[in-house]
């Protein structure tokens, strides 16, 4: 009895031990002082080590810029890691030592040809390796890592390994031998592009003043997936300024091959995200192609292969713990990040915006896009200051926020959904779930000339505006592909039920207006002027009549959006802001002429069905469903598409009222014995006619059934 006592003691004092987090510590902010060479070898060097340790788990910390030590804070105060225990460390060799589990060698570069230095990046990423420079100087990294130190051994060696023999130029000779070494093979996993300067940062005469823009750093979350890293012009008329005398289109063409090999890796299936940007401030831009010119020339290229962009634009672009802060999706699991609920026709006859006639009122109707975040660095680097605004909540705003940055960060979203106000509502930035151009998702595809991807956009984008709980969005930018067309449109009905916003000019079917044959609207954008927004909102007033405008600003806070409103409306109180929801539902129904428009609206907010399942199990599970229409719900069916596609109907008899959540609980037996991946599909039915009739993106995940072990 006395044994039996102590064993449980024993295993419960065991059991409700928490284990501690090491973490290691590195300040990289001193680096800046040093020379060209060793900042951006030092941030190179860091990137990979981020990369590499924080792979599997959380284990190294860098400090490279303010936002570093803001959100080194943040993540102490919600104790994340788990009880973690930082050692800082202050010497480059002792770092190096303490990850020597982590590291296998070296790949040297050559500092005669920059772009080996990407090409180290690569082997880092594939081959557990360090990217050292070839410069045997005194107190370079060569010398105190390979040369002394722990002299670690150099496993792939690119110095003097590309001189030109092949392309004309020893910098795209580089690139094609890598897309073919690493992307043919497979290697390197293509779905991970980083678009990021090489070496040549060092001799760049801008260099000096920007020590903090080489974006080395930045690196690390390619480098943690085994991805694969490039620097080439996308301009095929001109040289680029790096490399002046290789034949004109070269890096082009290397550029088209190592996207051509990222593309086949997958056969299409897939989008690929390039993370990055062209560096404006140093390369590819002059008198002949300024810098939005250059970044409209990339995102029409990139776009032509199925490559979205997480647009790490200067200047406020250094991210140095992405692989790190990645680990902190695990702690969310498979959780729906949900907003306010969409307001009622009560709602909006007590706001007199609509009348119990159902018509709308004549007032001008403004909503802020706050934008821009299509990069994981400007997010990291800016929003949630911006967001910690007093000011946030006093007036509605639209924050623009690409759901897909929660990949490379995911620290910051459940901040924004926990601590949001009911003035705050999210949409996506542009394009939706990243950067791109849409109407080169149609064919024909300059640059490429692949099959079209439009489907494939409609799976991606339905996947992170369910998780988000996102229905319109905020910015569809097209660039040098020219006008949206009605096929573009209609494809965006598909995942953005409330609407998407276009970069003006770029429509034949003028301000506001609903895509032909749907209940979706339509918008265009105007960017908010600095220093004369006032006018130029006053300028859209039109009286006795109704108007929608959307004004996008970008890295503005609550309170200079909220000061220009209570000016504007000192002035003109028959301009009225509101949020983009409010926004979509009025346009609707003065576009229609139909208030029924608004009804059987829904959002699937959680259920609890299981990811790993056997053939023959019982299955019981909750489904749980927000009415964001009209009218109330009820005598429904929801239907679930299971493992082999086997589809299982329930009977939805439980009365939803406008904004409230209702649950219930089924029981289903699995009926399926081929082990594999299956697509998890369900919505609601009225009689024979599916939600998604009506506007509703149906739930999509995914179930693994597995053997049963005899």
């Amino acid at each position: 009895m006395v044994l039996i006592h102590l064993l449980i003691v024993f295993i419960f004092t065991t059991s409700t031990i928490k284990a501690t987090t090491n973490i290691l510590q590195y300040d990289l902010r001193s680096s800046t002082k040093l020379s060209l060479d060793d900042i951006y070898e030092y941030a190179h060097l860091l990137g990979a080590l981020s990369g590499l340790a924080n792979r599997d788990t959380p284990k190294l910390f860098t400090i490279y810029g303010d936002s570093d030590i803001r959100w080194l804070s943040y993540i102490s105060s919600i104790n994340w890691p788990e009880d973690a225990n930082y050692t800082v460390v202050t010497s480059i060799i002792d770092l190096v030592e303490r990850l020597s589990d982590d590291i296998k060698g070296v790949a040297l570069y050559d500092p005669k040809v920059p772009a080996t230095s990407n090409l180290a990046s690569t082997a880092s990423g594939v081959y557990d390796l360090i990217p050292i420079c070839y410069r045997p100087a005194p107190n370079s990294l060569y010398t105190q890592l390979v040369q002394s130190g722990p002299q670690l051994s150099v496993q792939i060696n690119f110095v003097n390994m590309f001189v030109g023999n092949l392309t004309g130029s020893a910098k795209t000779d580089a690139y094609v031998w890598a897309a073919e070494h690493f992307l043919d093979s497979k290697l390197a996993d293509g779905t991970y592009l980083g678009y990021y300067i090489d070496k040549w940062w060092s001799q760049s005469s801008k260099a000096s003043q920007a020590p903090f823009e080489s974006l080395a750093v930045n690196q690390d979350w390619i480098i943690k997936n085994r991805g694969f890293i490039f620097d080439l012009s996308p301009w095929d008329d001109e040289s680029p300024n790096d490399d002046p005398h290789q034949p004109i289109g070269t890096d082009y063409k290397a550029l088209i091959t190592i996207l051509e090999k990222a593309y086949q890796q997958h056969n299409g299936t897939k989008f690929s995200t390039v993370s990055g940007f062209v560096p404006w401030l140093f390369k590819y831009v002059d008198e002949k192609h300024g810098g939005v010119p250059s970044e409209w020339r990339m995102a029409h290229v990139m776009s032509a292969f199925n490559v979205v962009i997480d647009a790490d634009a200067c200047c406020v672009d250094n991210f140095a713990n992405a692989a790190f802060f990645s680990h902190y999706a695990y702690n969310q699991s498979q959780q729906r990040f949900i907003q306010n609920p969409l307001p009622s026709r009560e709602q909006l006859i007590e706001q007199r915006l609509l009348n119990e006639d159902n018509i709308v009122a004549n007032r001008t109707y403004i909503i802020y896009y706050a934008g821009d975040y299509d990069s994981a660095a400007w997010f990291a680097n800016e929003f949630k200051t911006l967001w910690d605004d007093p000011k946030r909540g006093t007036i509605p705003i639209a924050w623009a926020v690409n759901p897909n940055l929660y990949d490379r960060f995911p620290l910051l979203h459940p901040y924004l959904y926990r601590t949001r106000t009911a003035n705050d509502f999210f949409v996506s930035g542009d394009s939706g779930s990243g950067y791109l151009n849409p109407t080169q998702l149609f064919e024909p595809r300059m640059f490429s000339g692949l099959p079209r991807a439009d489907a494939l956009w409609i799976e991606r984008n339905r996947y992170y505006f369910n998780k988000f709980n996102i229905k319109h969005t905020g910015f569809v930018i097209n660039g040098d592909a020219g006008p949206l067309t009605n096929q573009s449109d209609l494809m965006y009905t598909k995942f953005s039920p409330l609407g998407f916003t276009r970069q003006q000019g770029y429509t034949t079917l003028g301000e506001t207006a609903l895509i032909p044959g749907t209940r979706v609207p339509s918008f265009t954008e105007t960017d908010l002027s600095d220093g004369n927004e006032i006018q130029q909102i006053l300028s859209y007033y039109k009286s006795q009549t109704v108007r929608f405008a959307v004004f996008r600003g970008v890295l503005r806070s609550a309170t200079n959006y909220a000061t220009i409103a209570e000016n504007v409306q000192k002035i003109q109180p028959n301009i009225t802001f509101v949020d983009p929801y409010t926004f979509a539902l009025l346009a609707r129904i003065y576009l229609s002429k139909d208030y029924t428009i608004n009804n059987d609206l829904v959002s699937y907010v959680d259920d609890n069905l299981p990811k790993l399942v056997r053939n023959r199990d019982i299955i019981t599970t909750n489904f749980s469903i927000r009415n964001e229409g009209w009218n109330t719900l009820n005598n429904l069916r929801l239907k679930l598409t299971f493992a082999c596609n086997m589809v299982y109907v329930f009977n939805w008899n439980t009365e939803i009222q406008h904004g409230d959540i209702r649950s219930i609980s089924y029981q289903f037996q699995v009926d399926c014995n081929q082990p594999g991946e299956y697509q998890v599909i369900y919505q609601l039915y009225r009689d024979n006619i599916a939600f998604e009739e009506f506007g509703n993106v149906p739930w999509i995940s995914s179930v693994q059934l597995v053997s049963i072990i005899s």
